[in-house]
This record gives C-alpha cells, sequence and structure tokens, in this order.
C-alpha cells in the first residue's frame, strides 16, 4: 500500500453516516455499503455533505467480507448490487479495501469473528485496521476522526501492552447521557496523548499489519 489507505464502511445508519463524513472530512477514500435502504436520517446528512455518492447498495444478505489472513488486511468486499439491480444470487467483489470499519449489526462479517477485544471501543484488537463505531451520532463521528487522525499519522497508538490492559473497557459502556460525555473525554484525552506519541515519532504513516506466513497479500 501507499499513500492513504482506502476504507470501507459495512452498514449504514446515522452512527456510521457521521463516521464516514468525519473520515471523509479527513481526507480519506471513503465507500460505503448499505445492506438494505438507507435511513432517512443518514441519507440527509450524507447528501448535505456532499458524499452520497459514496454509497453502494447492496441487497440484503448479500453483504460479505472476506480477507486472506482474518488477522490482516486486505479485505474484498462481496454482494449483489442494488443499484443498477443486479442478481441478487451474485456473490461479485465490490472492491479491495485496506481498512474497514463496521457497525454492531455488522461486525459478524468480519472472518475473525464478533466479539473481539478493542481499544477504546474501536481498534479491533484481532483483527488488524477494522475499526468498530457506536451510537449514538455525535460518539460515532468523534470515533470517526480518531481512526482518520490514526490512518493520516497524526495519532499514534499505544505500545500493545497497554492497547491490551485498556482493552474494551469502553466497548461495554451503556451509550446515553453522562456515559457518552464520558467516552467523548476518554477519547479527547487519548488523542491528545496520541499526537504527542506521533509527534515524538516524526508523525510515519502507519503500516498495515503484514500477513501470517505463508498468507499471500494478492
Amino acid at each position: 500500500m501507499t499513500g492513504l489507505p482506502r476504507l470501507a464502511v459495512l452498514g449504514l445508519d446515522v452512527a456510521s453516516a457521521a463516521a464516514m463524513i468525519s473520515l471523509v472530512d479527513g481526507g480519506l477514500e471513503v465507500t460505503a455499503f448499505a445492506a438494505g435502504p438507507v435511513p432517512p436520517p443518514a441519507q440527509a446528512a450524507l447528501a448535505a455533505y456532499g458524499c452520497a455518492d459514496r454509497v453502494v447498495g447492496v441487497a440484503a444478505g448479500t453483504l460479505r467480507l472476506a480477507t486472506a489472513d482474518p488477522a490482516a488486511p486486505p479485505f474484498t468486499v462481496h454482494g449483489a448490487r442494488t443499484d443498477p439491480p443486479e442478481d441478487t444470487d451474485s456473490d461479485d467483489p465490490l472492491g479491495v479495501f485496506d481498512a474497514v470499519v463496521l457497525t454492531a449489526h455488522t461486525e459478524r462479517l468480519l472472518p475473525a469473528g464478533p466479539g473481539s477485544p478493542r481499544f477504546g471501543g474501536v481498534f479491533d484488537r484481532r483483527a488488524g485496521w477494522a475499526f468498530h463505531v457506536t451510537d449514538p451520532p455525535e460518539l460515532a463521528g468523534a470515533q470517526g476522526r480518531w481512526i482518520g487522525e490514526y490512518l493520516r499519522g497524526r495519532y499514534a497508538l499505544p505500545d500493545p501492552t497497554a492497547m491490551d490492559a485498556a482493552g474494551g473497557a469502553a466497548s461495554g459502556r451503556p451509550r446515553r447521557g453522562g456515559a457518552v460525555r464520558a467516552a467523548l473525554a476518554d477519547l479527547d484525552r487519548e488523542l491528545r496523548a496520541g499526537h504527542a506519541r506521533a509527534a515524538a515519532a516524526g508523525y510515519p504513516l502507519p503500516r498495515p499489519p503484514a500477513p501470517a506466513p505463508g498468507v499471500s497479500r494478492s
């Protein structure tokens, strides 16, 4: 991979639309795959920002994600497009991506399986360059900015031991009221710490994890 990565957002609701807008605002190339009708508020938000044309409609039940190595990119998105209509029995590849962003409704598509430990509830510790966003939209938008800062080299993750220790502490937190404000404050503190780590390292672009021995990236 050279330059900035290509991202796929799997599943489109109001929260993932907010994350997508943040990623596009960060200058990243993003395509969203909507398995079923896009909720009107999400559609309106994407249209207002001028990125509704980045959405690919996929027939319900056909969206699938494949990797040569379950723990590493690239990710190939499969499914039957609905615009233009195609054979819903098809399983054609719809694109190859360096990273994926998932919602609670699409995390099951990860070849590594759902329920993985996640740093900050966002960075998947089992599948490299797989990211998760959650409701409400205010939080998902901030999570999208966090992902974008990382992929553009402006934020650096802590060392693996620290991430394992932090683990999924935020991922199971209820997302309402004061808990959302606390989650946003936690994210902001970690962003500041990660900005300092990136600055100390000279802002290198992150590299995707290497596949397991004997696994090809082709």
